[in-house]
């Protein structure tokens, strides 16, 4: 029997359900990735996480080779082209099955539908499987069975109905039988120059480098990550997100890797681990969000009433934020470390977030844009869901009158401004006690600009506008 197994947002060998049926029930088996640069475009899909995805392909193509299983990557103008091309390879290589682990937007949605359409027509057989979750999407229900969209009761349901069997991943991959023909991906031409500026040092590539990364959080610094998580100038988080994104690693594994150093424990022992642990089902939190609510697919807001509001449009405030020239040295420093890393600390994207839609008042989907545009860890359910809460307009929100004040942020996060001097080293010889907000004399000596609004004013402004869209 010869199968072949569609990668998409899984790119790894462990924990792969997919890839491991595949190897059980197959004795050949082709593996297929799809390059759509059309889709990439379309998705917002920034140039150094498309470079970080290609290194791991190669990386993928590498580990399968050892088992005799060739990477084919194909090119498709868009997701409603694969059907087409994958249809060509089943014929070509008389393939008896194809297994793919789901994704959970509504394009992947419709491409899917269309692919197994298509392939089902020809004959052969399909198998899909979960990869990203614990649960099947929906599953988890609130008492008057609707989805949840408040993310404690989720997260409540999700550890009452947790059986450590879900997590019995470990699987030996045999030697396959070889087949007459090998990868491509190494000579294929992605079309893609890194124009990001990244030293990609920071990501190293491949499945064990992202398990080595998880391990050594887990050792050297889970155990103050509570305490930890919510000062940038620590390198107090995992920064596992991009091998999450892409699927270089599962969250099955993460779970797993971090129970066995709390005794398998999901409510008490480290509190470390256990907060870790709550970050991971967040992201499965968001994905039921987008799978039971499609419409935060479309672009649509999770709260209808914010439908009404009125966003304003400033393209030298935009230009400003988006440089990291807003005057706000705590937000100008975490939309330099987004261009400079591909990546920004998760208390900053909130803050910098509800500071985008709040005192500047721009519409969140122009800013959810712009992180994915420029996010080694790209991840469309967790960002959008990110913009959502910090706007006040998505599932389990900030209410829309708490605005943090970034001033205040910086000096309970970022006491002693070593974060903020790192990332804007004009103010390198200021002092903590003015670094947060620099007086007029020390901007002109620093070439630091003036803060681009007022934050009580533009406070109050929010808050008006939000009330009155309340309203209509």
């Amino acid at each position: 029997m010869k199968g072949l197994v569609w990668f998409r947002n899984d790119i790894r060998m462990d924990d792969n359900p997919s890839l491991k049926r595949a190897f059980e029930e197959c004795d050949s088996v082709i593996t297929i990735y799809a390059w759509s640069p059309e889709q990439l475009k379309t998705h917002n899909e920034a140039n150094i996480k498309q470079d970080f995805l290609i290194q791991n392909l190669k990386s993928l193509g590498v580990n399968l080779n050892a088992v005799n299983v060739p990477l084919l990557i194909i090119e498709s103008k868009s997701f409603y082209n694969v059907k087409n091309e994958i249809a060509k390879l089943i014929k070509e290589h008389s393939i008896d099955k194809i297994y793919w682990n789901k994704e959970f937007g509504l394009d992947e949605i419709n491409r899917d539908k269309h692919v197994h359409d298509a392939i089902k027509a020809g004959g052969s057989e399909i198998e899909i499987f979960n990869d990203q979750i614990i649960y099947e999407p929906g599953f988890l229900r609130t008492g008057q069975d609707n989805p949840f969209s408040v993310f404690t009761p989720f997260k409540r349901r999700w550890v009452e109905n947790f059986d450590m069997k879900f997590l019995d991943i470990d699987f030996d991959y045999p030697i396959k039988d070889k087949l007459n023909f090998d990868s491509n991906v190494e000579n294929f031409n992605f079309g893609l120059s890194a124009t990001h500026g990244v030293d990609m040092s920071l990501w190293p590539v491949g499945e064990i480098s992202a398990l080595d990364r998880v391990n050594d959080f887990l050792d050297n610094r889970a155990i103050d990550y509570s305490k930890n998580r919510n000062d940038p100038i620590l390198d107090g988080t995992s920064r596992i997100s991009p091998y999450l994104a892409c699927g270089i690693i599962s969250s099955k594994r993460c779970i797993l890797e971090g129970l066995k150093k709390n005794n398998f424990e999901l409510s008490s022992g480290n509190i470390g681990i256990t907060k870790w642990i709550d970050e991971i089902v967040w992201r499965e939190f968001y994905r039921n969000i987008m799978y039971s609510f499609p419409k935060v697919s479309k672009g649509k807001p999770f709260q209808d009433y914010t439908k009404n509001i009125e966003w304003i449009s400033d393209e030298k405030n935009l230009n400003a934020w988006k440089t990291g020239n807003t005057g706000f040295p705590l937000i100008d420093a975490a939309m330099r470390q987004l261009l400079h890393e591909g990546w920004m600390h998760n208390r900053l994207r909130m803050v910098v977030a509800m500071f985008f839609t709040k005192n500047m008042l721009h519409d969140w989907r122009i800013g959810e844009a712009y992180f994915m545009q420029n996010l080694i860890d790209g991840d469309f359910a967790s960002n959008n869901g990110g913009w959502q809460w910090s706007s006040s307009t998505g599932t389990d929100a900030a209410p829309y009158f708490r605005i943090f004040n970034p001033i205040t942020q910086s000096k309970n996060f970022d006491k002693e401004g070593l974060f903020i001097k790192k990332y804007v080293p004009e103010l390198l010889d200021l002092d903590k006690s003015v670094i947060h907000d620099p007086p007029l004399e020390h901007r002109k000596y620093c070439n630091y600009p003036l803060q681009i609004l007022d934050l009580k004013e533009s406070r109050v402004r929010a808050i008006e506008v939000f009330n009155k869209a309340k309203t209509i």
